[in-house]
């Protein structure tokens, strides 16, 4: 038994369309467990898991079903930073430590502010403390008397009502009366991922690559030649990022024809290498999942894997199936692929261990969560289940339609006969259909099943050119194989 394939190369065993099947007990073909819809969860927007999951439902964020925060209603990007879970494009984390959503920047503006050369006092301002901390990349703006204090710094120390910088930052101002501004200034990223405790993420418009201080994602312009500094790096190539991730010691930043990667542990060095190469195709980038250190993704023809070296196409099987809008997941094990196929969506799993895709139905997926090795789904209605995690539903539809079978041998026509084994229990049922030469399909079998033993139906098909074979049924069903015997008839005038 193989998996689907839409291409012209065709093998016994495969499938031209399926529903609600599964490859895990390869080699049989068997149908899909179910999935258990999380009551809790409504009209979801984002879906993650940091130990429980993390949902936008609204506009409020919720960990393991409580509201949390309050964040903006739609889709998210999220990277965990030590104990920071951030969230964007909203500029804002998560503290798991206290369960709050904070902001990553920070601004306050006041009246009132004197200069000493390394220290600013200020007059009329909120509590320093609450929006800034040591070791803060900042930028002072609004300087009059001395523009020349309008700089960026790094914070020493910081009080209520003052910030301390390194010695001979400012020039001595007895009193700026105009209203001057501090900020903590985060970056405008299209995509972000975590490496090594850092956020990492790219810009389109700038051709940018930005790394946040070690361990804290608040930081974006800290440069004070220690390997703890955040980082920036231009690039040069042509083309917008299309996404990035996390493989092995490396942060990999993927255009549709180019990858740029990141290697190194600290600032200084840090080198980055480009390659020309299949890349990551626009509105793809949720389709990047690493299993057993190798990548996972969707690019313009097709889904490769990579663990370093040049990529590999497996799904030589699409044929010439055009996908876009492709989002992912994995249990550790199962590659989960949901595509857009025209207007329709596709849910694909790809078997790792064995290399067969199989289709399991229409359903959109927005985002994927794995715990442990339970996989999490939220679809496009806004629902969460729990993948695999029931048995198969007595009511639950499958399909399984093989590729053609050819009946001229040689220029003689043959004569078949099919013998198909299933594991078919008390409950389920299997219909077998067949079409001989593109005609219209006829009910050639029907079975119903027993206590677990092996069932076996027996088909015979007219003469013909081509058949092909169709089961369908409801309930839990293994497909264990099917023998063909055929006698070569007369020669073909």
């Amino acid at each position: 038994m193989r998996g689907i394939n839409w291409s012209d190369k065709l093998a016994d065993g495969d499938l031209l369309d399926s529903l609600n099947l599964s490859a895990r007990r390869w080699p049989y073909i068997t149908t899909r467990k179910g999935r258990v819809k999380q009551t809790a969860y409504q009209n979801a927007t984002a879906l993650t898991s940091w130990d429980k999951l993390v949902v936008v439902q609204g506009t409020s964020l919720l960990y393991d079903g409580q509201v949390v925060g309050t964040v903006t209603a739609g889709k998210k990007q999220f990277a965990v930073v030590n104990t920071k879970m951030v969230i964007w494009p909203d500029k804002v984390y998560l503290d798991i430590k206290d369960q709050q959503v904070k902001p990553l920047a920070a601004e306050l503006a006041g009246s009132k502010a004197t200069f000493a050369t390394n220290k600013i006092t200020v007059n009329g301002w909120a509590d320093l403390t609450t929006k800034f901390k040591a070791g803060d990349g900042v930028t002072l703006s609004g300087c009059t008397s001395k523009p020349e204090n309008n700089k960026d710094f790094v914070i020493k120390a910081v009080t209520s009502n003052t910030i301390t910088a390194a010695d001979n930052t400012f020039v001595a101002v007895n009193e700026e009366s105009t209203s001057i501004k501090l900020e903590r200034k985060i970056p405008d990223l299209d995509f972000i991922c975590e490496s090594e405790n850092r956020l990492w993420g790219c810009d389109s418009d700038t051709q940018t690559i930005y790394a946040s201080a070690l361990g804290d994602p608040t930081n974006f312009y800290v440069y004070e030649g220690l390997s703890t500094d955040a980082y920036t790096l231009a690039v040069g190539t042509e083309g917008k990022f299309t996404g990035c991730c996390k493989l092995s010691s490396s942060v990999l930043f993927w255009k549709e024809t180019k990858l740029h990667k990141m290697l190194g542990s600290y600032p200084a060095e840090y080198a980055m290498y480009t390659y020309e190469m299949e890349g990551l195709q626009d509105g793809c980038q949720k389709s990047q999942q690493v299993i057993n250190d190798t990548l996972f993704y969707k690019g313009h023809h097709g889904v490769y894997a990579y663990s370093g070296g040049t990529p590999t196409l497996i799904s030589d099987n699409f044929g010439e199936k055009e996908f876009t809008d492709a989002i992912a997941g994995n249990d550790g094990d199962s590659y989960y692929l949901s595509v857009k196929d025209g207007a329709a969506h596709k849910l694909m799993v790809y078997e790792t261990k064995t290399g067969i895709w199989v289709l399991e139905d229409g359903t959109e997926a927005v985002d994927f969560a794995r715990i442990g090795k339970d996989l999490y789904m939220l679809d496009g209605s806004g629902d969460v289940y729990l993948l695999d995690g029931a048995p198969t539903p007595k009511d639950q539809r499958w399909v399984a339609q093989f590729t053609p079978m050819y009946e001229t041998i040689d220029g003689k026509k043959t004569y078949s006969k099919l013998l198909v084994r299933l594991e078919l229990p008390a409950g389920s049922h299997v219909i077998a259909k067949a079409r001989f030469d593109g005609k219209s399909w006829q009910e050639c079998g029907r079975v119903a099943g027993r206590d677990y033993n092996v069932t076996a139906m027996r088909i015979a098909t007219n003469r013909c050119d081509k058949f092909e074979l169709r089961l369908e049924g409801e309930g839990e069903c293994t497909i264990l194989g099917i023998s063909r015997e055929f006698i070569i008839g007369s020669d073909v005038k």
